[in-house]
C-alpha cells in the first residue's frame, strides 16, 4: 500500500491499487443457477425481484423460435435484435417469455418495480416498425409497463426524428445504457444518452426526463460538454437531487477534469428540479469510464465504480491491461478516494449496489486471476468484490463462469438479503451446466453457506455385510450438532446417531456409521444439522438396497455349519433342499459340489482355491428361499 503525491487541488486524492485483501466477511456462494437462451445471442442487462418471489429479468436476443426464445421478430441475418423479457419463479424456473421490438436492434437495458407492483421496462430501439412504430429513423427509446404475468398495460415512444438535426437515442453499447429509478411518490426517473443538431455543431448529452407514474413528461434536460458524453447510471439522492455518470469526450473547457485522454469519467450533480449544480470528469491517457453508482447512506457520499485502462496522471498505475475503478467522491463532487482493482489482464466494474447487510457489492468481469482467486477459464468471467466501506478496500472476491466469456451487468437484492446475479455466458462448464447457444441469459443466485456443506454421502456393504455410511464435510462455520436419521418408507424416520459438529473448520471431515441392522430391501438415510442458534437444515441423502440376507429366520429347522468354514460345509435341514449356491460379495456365482452326507444333512466341498472372505449361501427349498451370510477361512 503507498500513497502518491498530487497537486494541491487533488490534496485529499487517495490512490491505492489493491489486488488482494484478507477476508472480512463470510463469503457468498451459488446457491442456484439457470442458463437460458436461443440459438445465437442472449445478453442481460438487469433484474428485479418480483413480489411473488421470483425474477424478471431484462436484455436482448438475436434468436427465434429456438430453445427457450419462441416468437422474437428480430434475428442475425435476417433482421435485428429484440427486447427479451423472461420471469422465473423463486428457484430460477421460466413462467414464462416475452419478446418486443421492430425488425432492427431494440435492446432492453433497465427494469424497475412501480408503486402499484407493476414493471416498468426501458430500451433503446432502431426500429421503426412492430413495437417501435412510429419511431423515426434516428433512433429512439420504448417504455414498457407490464403485470406479473406479463401481460402489456401501456407503451411509450421517445420518438427519435427523421431528419439530421432531429433528436436521436444513442444505441446501447459498452458506454452508454438507458436507466429507470421511481421515486417514493410514484414519479419516474429516466436517464439515456440523446444526440441534437448537425455536425460539426451536434453533441452527445446526457439526457434525464421526469415522468409521472403513468409516464407522462412532468420536465426534461440535457448535460454535458461540447462534444460526446454517454450516460449509464442515475441515482435519486437522498437530498431530493440526482446524481448522474458516465463518460466524455469533452475538454477541460467544458468540463472541468475532463480532456485528458480517450475518454474521461463524467459525473453530474442535479438539484430536485433538474438544474445542475455542478459536474466533473476525471480521466488519463487512456479509456475510463463510470457504469454505476451508489449513495453511500446518508452520508450525502457516494461510490462510483468502472473501469480504466489509464496508467498516468490522477488515475496512477493499474495492476493491469484494465483495472476495475472504484472512487469516493461527496456531495460537492470532490474526489475523497480513487482506488483501482483487478489483475494483470482486461477488468472491469458495471454495477455497484448495497445490500440489506448494508454492505456495497461490485460486479462486472475479469480475464485475471485476483489475488489468490484464480480463473474459472482462460476467457472472461463473472467477477464479485465485496466492498469494504471504511477502507474503500475488498473484502473479498468470487470469480464465477467457465472456459468461455462470462459477465455480470446487475446485482439485485432479494427480500431475504440474498444476492441475483444478472450474467451472460458463453460457457458450458465448471459454474454452467448448460449452454443454448452462443451467450445466454445466466442467472445467478448466491447465498450465504450453510452451517455445514458436505462433500459426499455413501452407503454401501462392507467386508462384514453391514450397510456402512460413509460422509465428508468440506466446511463448517458456527456449526452445532450432525444427526444421522434413518427410515424404511422415506418417510417416518428415526434417529441413528448424534454428534457434535467441529463449529469452525475449512478442513475436510470424515464421519462413519455401520448400521448392523438393516431392514431387508431398501434402506433410507438423511442428515439433518444445526447450527448454534438451534436453527436445523436439512444435508444430503442416501440410500441402499439390501437384499442378500432374509429379513427373518426361516419358519422350518435349518443350520448351516460349521461358521467360519475351511473345507466342508454342512446344511441340515427338515424339509427338502432343491438348489445350493454359494455367491459372492458382488453377486459372482461360486462352483461347488453339494452331496447328500446322511438323511436331512448336506456336506457342501468348497474348493481349495477359494480366497477367505465373506459369502452368501443361498437354500432353495419346497418352503421358501434361506439365505444366510458365512465366513470361510
Amino acid at each position: 500500500m503507498s500513497f502518491i503525491n498530487f497537486p494541491k487541488y487533488f490534496s485529499f486524492f487517495l490512490i491505492i491499487l489493491i489486488v488482494d485483501q484478507d477476508i472480512l466477511a463470510q463469503e457468498l456462494m451459488i446457491n442456484w443457477q439457470r442458463a437460458f437462451g436461443g440459438e445465437r445471442n442472449e445478453i442481460a442487462y438487469a433484474s428485479v425481484e418480483t413480489t411473488d418471489g421470483g425474477f424478471m429479468v431484462v436484455g436482448s436476443t438475436s434468436s427465434k423460435n429456438s430453445f427457450d426464445v419462441k416468437d422474437s421478430r428480430g434475428f442475425e441475418g435476417s433482421g435485428g435484435i429484440d427486447f427479451w423479457i423472461i420471469k422465473t419463479n423463486s428457484t430460477g424456473n421460466i413462467e414464462w417469455s416475452k419478446t418486443l421490438g421492430g425488425s432492427k436492434d431494440d435492446i432492453a437495458t433497465s427494469i424497475v418495480k412501480t408503486t402499484n407492483n407493476e414493471y416498468l421496462i426501458v430500451g433503446t430501439t432502431q426500429s421503426t416498425d412492430g413495437d417501435a412504430n412510429p419511431s423515426g429513423v434516428n433512433g429512439g427509446l420504448i417504455l414498457i409497463r407490464l403485470k406479473l404475468n406479463g401481460d402489456i398495460v401501456s407503451k411509450r415512444l421517445f420518438v427519435g426524428g427523421t431528419r439530421t438535426n432531429e433528436p436521436s437515442y444513442i444505441p446501447v453499447n459498452a458506454f452508454s445504457k438507458p436507466t429507470l429509478k421511481v421515486l417514493d411518490d410514484g414519479r419516474i426517473v429516466l436517464g439515456a444518452t440523446r444526440s441534437i443538431g448537425i455536425e460539426p455543431f451536434s453533441s452527445l448529452d446526457f439526457y434525464v426526463a421526469m415522468l409521472t407514474p403513468f409516464g407522462d413528461t412532468l420536465w426534461e434536460k440535457t448535460y454535458g460538454g461540447g462534444l460526446e458524453d454517454y450516460m449509464s447510471d442515475i441515482i435519486v439522492c437522498s437530498d431530493g437531487g440526482f446524481l448522474m455518470v458516465g463518460s466524455t469526450f469533452s475538454s477541460s473547457r467544458h468540463i472541468s477534469g475532463a480532456g485528458n485522454g480517450f475518454l474521461d469519467m463524467f459525473f453530474v450533480k442535479a438539484d430536485p428540479s433538474g438544474k445542475e449544480l455542478w459536474k466533473k470528469g476525471i480521466g488519463g491517457s487512456g479509456l475510463d469510464l463510470f457504469s454505476s453508482v451508489v449513495e453511500i447512506g446518508t452520508t450525502k457520499e457516494y461510490f462510483l465504480v468502472g473501469e480504466s485502462s489509464s496508467n498516468n496522471g490522477v488515475i496512477g498505475l493499474g495492476a493491469g491491461e484494465k483495472d476495475g475503478v472504484i472512487t469516493r467522491i461527496d456531495n460537492s463532487g470532490n474526489v475523497l478516494a480513487l482506488k483501482k482493482f483487478g489483475g494483470v489482464n482486461n477488468d472491469g466494474f458495471y454495477h455497484i449496489s448495497r445490500g440489506k447487510d448494508n454492505v456495497f457489492y461490485c460486479v462486472g468481469t475479469s480475464e485475471s486471476t485476483i489475488g489468490n482467486v484464480k480463473t474459472k477459464g482462460p476467457k472472461t468471467d463473472v467477477w464479485m468484490m465485496v466492498l469494504d466501506e471504511k477502507n474503500v478496500s475488498a473484502q473479498y472476491h468470487k470469480l464465477f463462469g467457465g472456459a468461455d466469456i462470462d459477465l455480470a451487468r446487475h446485482v439485485t437484492f432479494t427480500s431475504k438479503g440474498e444476492l441475483f446475479l444478472s450474467a451472460s455466458s458463453r460457457s458450458s462448464d465448471s459454474d454452467l451446466y448448460t449452454n443454448r447457444g452462443q451467450s445466454d441469459f445466466w442467472l445467478v443466485y448466491l447465498a450465504l453457506p450453510p452451517p455445514i456443506l458436505f462433500g459426499r454421502f455413501d452407503a454401501f456393504l462392507n467386508e462384514t455385510l453391514d450397510i456402512e455410511l460413509l460422509w465428508t464435510t468440506t466446511y463448517e462455520n458456527n456449526a452445532q450438532l450432525i444427526t444421522l436419521e434413518k427410515s424404511s418408507d422415506n418417510k417416518t424416520f428415526f434417529k441413528m446417531k448424534e454428534e457434535n459438529a467441529l463449529g469452525i473448520s475449512n478442513d475436510a471431515r470424515t464421519y462413519k456409521f455401520i448400521d448392523k441392522n438393516p431392514f431387508l430391501g431398501r434402506n433410507f438415510y438423511r442428515i439433518l444439522y444445526s447450527d448454534k442458534s438451534g436453527r436445523s437444515y436439512f444435508g444430503p441423502v442416501a440410500n441402499f438396497n439390501f437384499v442378500p440376507l432374509a429379513k427373518e429366520p426361516p419358519e422350518f429347522e435349518m443350520k448351516v455349519y460349521p461358521n467360519p468354514a475351511t473345507e466342508f460345509l454342512y446344511v441340515e435341514s427338515d424339509v427338502t433342499v432343491n438348489d445350493i449356491s454359494i455367491l459372492s460379495l458382488n453377486g459372482r456365482k461360486i462352483r461347488s459340489s453339494a452331496e447328500l452326507f446322511v438323511k436331512g444333512k448336506i456336506q457342501i466341498t468348497i474348493l481349495e482355491k477359494l480366497a477367505s472372505g465373506v459369502y452368501f449361501i443361498i437354500i432353495e427349498t419346497n418352503v421358501s428361499k434361506y439365505t444366510k451370510k458365512i465366513v470361510i477361512r
